[in-house]
């Protein structure tokens, strides 16, 4: 499961835009389709194919898994999120379904006092062999809980969007800030 995030996310920073400007108007994006790198070191085991995929899912993901958790508003989970969801934590723990997933973060959001996130990237690509949609998030959160610790975490997550563009599945993945 590692191989495939770590290979969603690689080429997911290979996948690239190309600005271009119009003789009459401002600059527009055009995006490139990706050619599969070649001699890979390793056999992909789920793609290697991606292509830039739809901003709105950014959007989507952003404002319900993040801003949402960070203002500790939770109850609309259900308007992005599929009732058949599968979340992997980094704790290797599994939650199934909208219902079961969102009573869990609430339970851990009612620990912390404030929570503030940062994110330092979003991406939507998609899988062109297997016409599958992902949004890949890079962020940090520093958050207080109730006893007035701090705490800092990096996170990595990967939130698979279904065809009624909805997120069936998140693998997140995260470390506390080293102390130097």
């Amino acid at each position: 499961m590692k191989k495939v995030f770590f290979c969603l996310a690689a080429i997911a920073m290979l996948a690239g835009c190309k600005d271009e400007k119009k003789a009459d108007g401002p600059a527009t994006t055009t995006i490139e389709d990706p050619k599969p790198p070649a001699n890979l070191p390793y056999t992909v085991a789920y793609s290697s194919n991606f292509k830039i995929g739809n901003p709105e899912y950014c959007a989507m993901i952003l404002k319900g898994s993040w801003k949402d958790w960070e203002m500790n508003q939770l109850d609309d989970m259900k308007s992005w999120v599929a009732d058949t969801i599968v979340a992997m934590s980094s704790n290797n723990k599994i939650t199934k379904g909208v219902d079961s997933l969102q009573a869990k973060w609430k339970r851990f959001r009612s620990d912390l006092v404030s929570v503030t996130d940062s994110i330092d990237a979003v991406i939507s690509v998609r899988s062109v062999d297997k016409n599958e949609d992902w949004v890949l998030v890079w962020a940090r959160e520093m958050s207080v809980n109730k006893a007035g610790k701090k705490d800092t975490v990096a996170v990595m997550e990967t939130w698979r969007i279904n065809k009624d563009g909805k997120a069936d599945m998140v693998m997140q993945f995260d470390r506390a800030t080293r102390k130097e």
